[in-house]
């Protein structure tokens, strides 16, 4: 299960170019675009500039509005905000549509992650055109909200409390908890490519965007040109499990080989008698956070969630080497591994303060609890749920997720496979297809980082093995996600410049 922390990934891959997209205005290409408008059975608004968008110059934005629920017409409607930045060189014909998604899910791709994907695909863009969507409930596509999950309070909350603030936000969605799954948000995906009169479509997905890409292409496979997955997992494959654990292990190794200041084996070991310390010894531990103090549990769990964090990310060598300086603080004095929490949380708080204009939690969660798999049935009371989910854990083998304990690492903050146990009964929640559902044979690309214990390589593996033909290539010192590196940014440019199709 991916989530969230986007912001500071977004921030590496603008890094990655040095060359910013040109301010020529491109009056050829918007006029040819809105042209097809008339063609779109969905209401839509003219394309008009951007001039909130200062780092996307020549970008003309536009809605469309769309049913909430296209089965239930009577539902009511949403609006579908997208950015198109046209190709530079008008003295040639285009060469085709690149649709990217920062993944998330509940990650604005236009106001978060427009210019950062603008910058890194620059060397593409003097030929194609690059269509910023942002998923309904996020950005400009009617963001959703829900009191419960407002502001960052959930981060500081413990792990009974994050699952009740969550479950109330199902609860106070109503009938709108079953109107953000990936379908829904693919099938927006292709309402904006009839409207602009667009035939097959370069698909670029990060992270959720690779679960959501693949959702597409089984939908409209006559739409999709190419599919490139940065920081990939497989719908119907579980991501959370013994997995991440093996990767999070792996990439503790890595890291201390490379850099010479550690042992991976040592950490790994100090880890697993920090875990034990603190599943004995919990304290209280306060966090200030825009003014505000926080009563937090330092235990075990708090310091799972935060050790999974430190390679749940792009890669950061302080960052992991204070782990492992935490880590060696076993039995000794805590300060710090209480100054790596106190870190982690703040940072993570910052993230979920930027709003729905730019993260929704509450559409996050509707997508998470809609589409990915669960160890309990919705059709059941809570209480029952409970016990399934409970059955299911106690299945795990604590030996295989050293150093942590296996439920406490399946249930680690943002990645929690029990998030959802008290979300309300919805009985079309499923994932978008089923397990050997046929996918367009074009070519796809798939990148892993070998530092990535969020969707690690065998993640990578699994979103490759759904299509016909795919290439999936590991990069050395890139975590989550490959995108975020010069190498990664590299990879996908070739990848979509030479595609034979």
């Amino acid at each position: 299960m991916e989530k969230k922390r986007f912001a500071a990934a977004l921030t590496a891959v603008t890094a990655v170019t040095a060359v910013v997209t040109g301010g020529a205005a491109v009056p050829m290409a918007t006029a040819g675009i809105q042209s097809t408008l008339t063609a779109s059975t969905e209401t839509v608004r003219a394309l008009a500039e951007c001039p909130e968008l200062p780092g996307l110059p020549t970008a003309r934005c536009g809605h469309i509005t769309v049913p909430r629920d296209r089965t239930n017409p009577g539902k009511g409607t949403i609006d579908i905000g997208f950015a198109l930045v046209p190709h530079t060189d008008t003295s040639q014909p285009g060469l085709g549509t690149i649709v990217p998604n920062p993944g998330g899910p509940g990650t604005s791709t236009i106001d978060l992650a427009g210019q950062s994907f603008a910058e890194s695909l620059e060397p593409l863009l003097d030929r194609r055109d690059l269509l910023l969507i942002d998923t309904r409930g996020v950005g400009r596509s009617t963001p959703l909200t829900c009191a419960a999950l407002d502001g960052p309070n959930r981060v500081f909350a413990s792990l009974p409390k994050q699952r009740q603030m969550i479950g109330e936000c199902g609860t106070q969605l109503g009938d709108a908890v079953s109107d953000y799954s990936s379908i829904a948000i693919a099938d927006d995906i292709d309402a904006v490519r009839a409207t602009l009169g667009l035939s097959r479509l370069d698909l670029l997905g990060i992270s959720y965007g690779t679960y959501l890409m693949a959702t597409y292409a089984q939908r409209y496979p006559q739409h999709v040109r190419t599919v490139t997955m940065a920081g990939a997992y497989a719908i119907n494959v579980d991501t959370v499990g013994e997995v991440g654990a093996v990767a999070f292990r792996r990439a503790v190794h890595l890291v201390c080989e490379r850099t010479g200041e550690c042992s991976g084996n040592q950490v790994i070991s100090d880890l697993a008698a920090l875990m034990k310390r603190l599943r004995k010894n919990p304290e209280k531990l306060t966090v200030t956070y825009d003014g505000v103090k926080h009563r937090v549990t330092l235990d075990e769990w708090q310091m799972t969630s935060v050790a999974g964090q430190v390679y749940a990310n792009q890669p950061d060598t302080k960052a992991a080497l204070a782990l492992a300086n935490a880590a060696a603080a076993r039995h000794g004095d805590l300060t710090p591994v209480r100054a790596l929490v106190r870190k982690s949380l703040r940072a993570s708080a910052e993230n979920y303060s930027y709003g729905p204009a730019l993260l929704s939690d509450a559409q996050s969660w509707a997508v998470t609890c809609h589409d990915y798999l669960r160890d309990f049935d919705y059709a059941d009371p809570i209480a029952k749920r409970t016990r399934q989910y409970n059955a299911a854990q106690a299945k795990l083998n604590d030996a295989d997720f050293r150093p942590f304990s296996a439920t406490v690492w399946v249930s680690r903050a943002d990645y929690d496979t029990g998030a959802c146990l008290r979300w309300p009964a919805d009985p079309t929640a499923q994932p978008p297809f089923a397990p050997g559902a046929p996918m367009p044979d074009v070519p796809v690309l798939v990148l892993s980082g070998d530092l990535d214990a969020n969707t690690p390589i065998e993640s990578g593996d699994a979103a490759a093995a759904q299509f016909p033909h795919a290439t999936h290539k590991v990069i050395a010192g890139a975590g989550h996600t490959p995108a975020s590196t010069p190498e990664g940014v590299n990879e996908i440019i070739r990848f979509i410049r030479d595609a034979k199709v």
